[in-house]
């Protein structure tokens, strides 16, 4: 990745134009900076919220310079900027300014996050949520370890995951650690931050990952000072500030989460605050990307934004690594300028929520088809229907004939005839039960929907062999498009 460059000192341009006496060259420019040509070039930098590193690739009006420009971009920004209780360096705070852009998107992620996703079919995230909510932990779980160098597949991960099977190496390590983190904010959303809480989910994200076991679950040392490297050029491209220093920022940072900011602050931007804070930080010897984004989570859960439970915003990060890279920098590289990540932010969320709603629409189309493929079951009875159906709705739910039974008030045998006859059709499988019980337990197949589609398939074909159709209402294959 390129390291964008820092932008120029606009309080310097600043002091040069209005030197005593003033030359006709700069009541020039301030004249040309109030221009309506400058003010709409102002405008459209700021709908983006352009760092200089690409405001200076660009072209600009007539008569100004890219130095110039970028002044007049800076002196629209500066007026609005709100400074936050974070020390950014020795002499300035973490501070922000929310563009109309960021409030539009902001505006929306609150509609469609703090309320419900909806769907063609009028309905948002399901009662029956545990398929939902389950997929995007895990999703959420890989992703945010991916980015750190996991190089597990998803779909072994999420094998390890659903089994419960222990890691067989550090990629899969952390990704399990990621899945318990989340699994813990979840429980403790309601708690204040404290050194302590952060030290802990740090603990828990670092579990058997670490060179050094005794780095999890504490702060830097004195003479632990780190760089973040550009691994592919070997490049510094962040210094983060000395360990002597963690403690009192750390306080500074908790006390932000814990407060109602005055003035205020909106919890989607103090959130990204925080996820930003930690990362710059960089409390810890290992683990900070991660502990950032949990900490972006937690904050988001404990504020009411119940759906971000859902939101595996990491898969979206990883997609773009660069991008997430190059918004941490922006801001470091512009004095503190929290706009830049909250930028990158926003639009990742957004990006995030509409994922989500499509893939809601998705899966309850594919629930609603999967159900009518029973039809082509005549030979199940009514309650093996309803077993298969909730076993499309909750894939990790098990049941008993013992369960089964007093349900549907039939005898022993007759729900164990049930519950065997979905397992020789692939669509249920045995599991053993806890050491020392006897009764075995049953639970969908991994591949349920794929068995389905394919007894459907055979008796279809069964049914044709006797009763031949048109050749129209075969092409492409009859369910070939219901299932991936």
């Amino acid at each position: 990745m390129r390291i964008p460059q820092k932008s120029p000192d606009w309080q310097s341009l600043v002091d040069g134009l209005t030197k005593q006496p003033a030359s006709d060259a700069a009541n020039n420019i301030w004249m040309k900076i109030v221009s309506p040509s400058v003010r709409a070039f102002v405008q459209r930098a700021n709908e983006g919220y352009s760092h200089w590193d690409h405001v200076r690739m660009q072209s600009v009006p007539e008569g100004l310079t890219h130095e110039t420009a970028w002044l007049a971009i800076q002196l629209s920004r500066s007026p609005q900027r709100q400074n936050l209780p974070i020390e950014f360096n020795g002499y300035q705070q973490l501070h922000y300014w929310l563009p109309p852009s960021h409030i539009e998107l902001i505006s929306s992620i609150d509609k469609r996050a703090g309320a419900y996703v909806a769907t063609r079919h009028n309905n948002a995230i399901p009662d029956d949520n545990e398929r939902y909510l389950v997929n995007s932990l895990m999703e959420e779980a890989i992703a945010s370890s991916q980015i750190e160098g996991a190089a597990t597949t998803r779909e072994v991960a999420k094998e390890m995951l659903r089994s419960e099977r222990r890691p067989r190496d550090k990629g899969e390590q952390m990704i399990l650690n990621n899945y318990n983190a989340i699994l813990e904010i979840r429980e403790r959303k309601a708690d204040a931050l404290t050194p302590e809480l952060l030290l802990n989910l740090h603990s828990v994200l670092t579990e058997n990952t670490l060179d050094d076991p005794g780095e999890g679950g504490r702060f830097r040392l004195p003479g632990e000072n780190i760089n973040v490297i550009d691994f592919r050029t070997n490049e510094v491209i962040h210094t983060p500030p000395p360990a002597k220093e963690i403690a009192g920022r750390i306080q500074s940072i908790c006390e932000f989460a814990n407060q109602k900011s005055k003035p205020y602050v909106h919890p989607l931007v103090k959130a990204i605050a925080l996820h930003f804070a930690i990362g710059f930080v960089h409390p810890f010897v290992d683990g900070n990307g991660r502990t950032a984004r949990a900490l972006f989570y937690w904050y988001m859960l404990k504020s009411g934004y119940w759906m971000f439970e859902f939101l595996p915003i990491s898969r979206i990060i990883k997609s773009a690594p660069a991008k997430y890279t190059r918004a941490y920098l922006y801001t470091e590289h512009d004095n503190g300028d929290l706009a830049y990540f909250n930028n990158y932010h926003l639009r990742v969320v957004e990006r995030a929520i509409n994922d989500l709603q499509e893939y809601l629409e998705q899966q309850q189309a594919l629930v609603q088809e999967a159900c009518d493929l029973l039809e082509n079951f005549p030979e199940l009875n009514y309650r093996q229907r309803v077993v298969v159906q909730n076993s499309i709705k909750h894939p990790l739910k098990k049941t008993t004939a013992r369960e089964h039974q007093g349900k549907f008030q039939k005898t022993y045998n007759t729900a164990r005839a049930d519950l065997d006859h979905l397992v020789r059709l692939g669509l249920l499988v045995k599991k053993e039960q806890a050491k020392g019980r006897v009764e075995l337990s049953y639970m969908p197949s991994p591949d349920i929907m794929k068995k389905l589609k394919a007894s459907c398939n055979r008796k279809i074909r069964k049914r044709i062999k006797h009763d031949p159709v048109p050749d129209r209402f075969l092409q492409g294959g009859l369910f070939d498009s219901l299932f991936e």
